[in-house]
């Protein structure tokens, strides 16, 4: 039995790999664009293959009688047609077309002497390339740096004209005399050289359109998985954050107890809209210059949360009859999970923790989609452009949608910033603008209104998921994770403690054992406020609250404060003494940016806002059934707790003794 090969398998034929059988996934080819002679020999080769991969009992030679093919042409249209195609596929049945080149002309001769410079040098570019691989290398060099962006100090675009010269050069250099080939060509080889390039470029299409001149390749169609067509109601949500175009003001108290009103640069909005029922299920404002990972956490959140309004400062300001948000206002929506997730390539939308919170939390999967095609979004888009030209444009400073916009020109008040929207002002506004939104009869769902498209959707039959009961805790999506190693010394009394943004860790537990000192702990923490973490055991049991030492203890901070305090101590910017209060001193020092400078102004308010969101004696939770740990933590006694929170440098007189561990389990070390 003759041996059949593909690449470097080898097999007869009753053992032929499923995916080369399988005929069904072959490329197909149209008979009607051959000629007739052609037509006639494709269908027999094609029906010869058929029979030789369908019924492997039938001889070869009844196969050859019956349709007429040698058996030479049946085992080469075999191996023609399981040939790798340019596209990644196998050729299939376009390996059976007659007299069709699976490969491009390879010219193996040397050009004579007699036909140089009058033709007949066809391939012979590439002849040249294959016999001097460093002469290839140089042109694919330029070929790729002609369409790439700079990224150090260099030339840009080299003209063709100085690429032929180097190649020129390049070929002197390799030996090539003059009475060979390019030398012999009128022009010396320029026009196929310049053909070769555009061939280079063509290769990708993204590296084509720069190399015509275009700015941006269109997005690729994608194989990967992508959201359905929502069906029910929290199948498929838009996510994305919009820069709102609106000057804004915050009133802050100074160092010194006086307010102040201070400018703020453009804050976001983050919208989580349901594209089955167009209801915005939740939504966060975010003031850094960019959102960040904890802002998208504080969206999905307000998103499972059931919605609480606040009281509003504003006279006359509520949601009206109707409105408000499926969280509170529609029976069974309470902490309901979505399928998917729609949304775009922006750093905080793919980072490693907002991921986390989306697959192992909430249970669903993301779609992030090809880049720069804001259609793939277009409800989420929609909307944004709705919360723009109805809301921010009419309100005193809006920044319009150009800086020439009639908009703009007419609501700036100048340096009279007492005319801008105050951020406290625009929470609450942008909070019944959205309820009233969801109360509104909507033209994409048949004139109903989108809380009317959930409550029905919810109350047809079928699942709807929902964020577990231990999940739901006011902190179970701001909180964040991580492995730390128990320190300490026997040597130098120096009591068990961790680590953990600069700072050490610990409760009463915890510094009286020894024991302890080298395990790993997994602590949970609130990003918004840190001076306390919730700590456990490799085995999930509980260790209890550690609070960090002084004087990080005493004010509110969130990470990345502290992580800025930190930052600006190592830049010589910030001095902190024994004794005194860091945060404190960074509120000083953005204080004396603020009336300047935007940023420090966000800064401040987007921490004074952070304690203000801070639930009353907060403390991490960990992402695991309460029932399953330890609840009792014992409380540090005063004068332990004054160790613990001690400066780093210090330590006790007397080296710290072992003792046995009791937290519902008793664990002997």
């Amino acid at each position: 039995m003759k041996e059949l090969v593909f690449g470097a398998l080898k097999f007869d034929r009753f053992s032929i790999p499923e995916h080369l059988a399988d005929l069904i996934s072959w490329p197909a080819v149209d008979p009607m664009a051959l000629s007739e002679e052609s037509r006639s020999s494709f269908k027999q080769l094609c029906e010869a293959i058929t029979i030789f991969l369908t019924d492997p009992h039938t001889p070869v030679s009844i196969i050859l009688e019956t349709t007429g093919v040698t058996r030479a042409s049946l085992y080469r249209a075999l191996a023609r047609c399981w040939k790798k195609h340019p596209d990644g596929r196998i050729y299939g049945f376009r390996g059976a077309i007659p007299y069709s080149r699976l490969k491009s002309y390879e010219r193996s001769a040397a050009i004579r002497e007699e036909m140089l410079g009058h033709g007949g040098s066809s391939g012979a570019f590439q002849r040249l390339l294959r016999n001097y691989p460093n002469i290839e290398k140089l042109l694919n060099k330029h070929a790729r740096k002609r369409n790439e962006k700079i990224k150090s100090a260099r030339e840009v675009r080299k003209p063709l004209r100085e690429v032929h010269d180097l190649f020129l050069k390049a070929c002197r250099t390799e030996g090539i005399k003059p009475n060979e080939y390019p030398f012999t060509e009128s022009r010396l080889g320029f026009r196929t050289l310049q053909k070769y390039f555009k061939t280079m470029a063509e290769k990708e299409y993204g590296t084509a359109v720069t190399n015509a001149g275009g700015l941006k390749a269109g997005a690729a169609v994608s194989g990967k998985e992508q959201a359905p067509a929502a069906t029910r109601a929290f199948e498929v949500v838009e996510f994305d954050g919009h820069k709102i175009d609106l000057r804004l003001t915050v009133k802050l108290k100074d160092p010194f107890g006086f307010e102040q009103c201070l400018e703020l640069h453009r804050i976001w909005i983050l919208v989580l809209l349901d594209v089955y029922s167009r209801s915005v299920i939740g939504y966060s404002l975010a003031l850094g210059k960019e959102y960040n990972k904890d802002d998208v956490a504080t969206a999905l959140q307000s998103a499972l949360s059931p919605f609480a309004p606040r009281s509003y400062t504003i006279p006359g300001l509520q949601i009206k009859a109707g409105g408000g948000f499926p969280s509170s206002s529609v029976p069974g929506a309470a902490y309901a999970c979505w399928n998917w997730l729609r949304v775009d390539g922006a750093k905080s939308h793919l980072a490693v923790d907002t991921q986390i919170r989306l697959n192992q939390i909430i249970g669903c999967w993301s779609d992030n989609g090809p880049a720069g095609e804001p259609n793939e979004r277009p409800f989420i888009e929609r909307f944004f452009h709705l919360i723009s030209l109805h809301f921010a444009h009419r309100l005193p400073g809006n920044l319009g949608s150009d800086p020439s916009s009639i908009e703009r020109a007419l609501s700036d008040p100048g340096s009279d910033i007492s005319l801008l929207v105050e951020y406290h002002e625009l929470e609450e506004l942008i909070e019944v603008l959205l309820g009233n939104y969801n109360g509104e009869p909507h033209g994409g769902i048949g004139g109903r209104t989108p809380l009317e498209a959930v409550a029905y959707s919810v109350n047809r039959p079928g699942y709807l998921r929902k964020l577990p009961v231990f999940l739901r805790s006011s902190l179970c999506l701001l909180q964040e994770a991580r492995v730390v190693t128990v320190k300490g010394s026997l040597r130098n009394g120096v009591r068990p403690h961790i680590n953990f943004s600069n700072a050490r860790y610990t409760n009463e537990v915890l510094a009286s054992n020894a024991g302890l000192i080298g395990k790993k702990l997994r602590i949970y923490y609130d990003v918004r406020d840190i001076r306390v973490v919730k700590a456990f055991f490799e085995d999930g049991s509980e260790l209890g609250i550690l609070t960090a030492a002084r004087p990080w203890c005493f004010t509110p901070h969130s990470l990345r404060v502290r992580q800025e305090i930190h930052r600006l101590i190592a830049e010589k910017k910030l001095l902190v003494r024994e004794g005194e209060n860091p945060i404190e001193l960074w509120e000083k020092y953005k204080w004396s940016q603020a009336q300047t400078n935007k940023k420090a102004a966000n800064d401040l308010a987007k921490a004074h806002v952070n304690v203000s969101l801070l639930p009353p004696a907060s403390a991490p939770a960990p992402r695991v059934p309460e029932n399953s740990l330890a609840s009792r933590t014992l409380r540090a006694s005063s004068e332990e707790q004054k160790e613990n929170t001690a400066e780093p440098n210090s330590s006790d007189l007397t080296p710290a003794q072992p003792r046995v561990l009791k937290i519902r389990r008793t664990v002997t070390f």
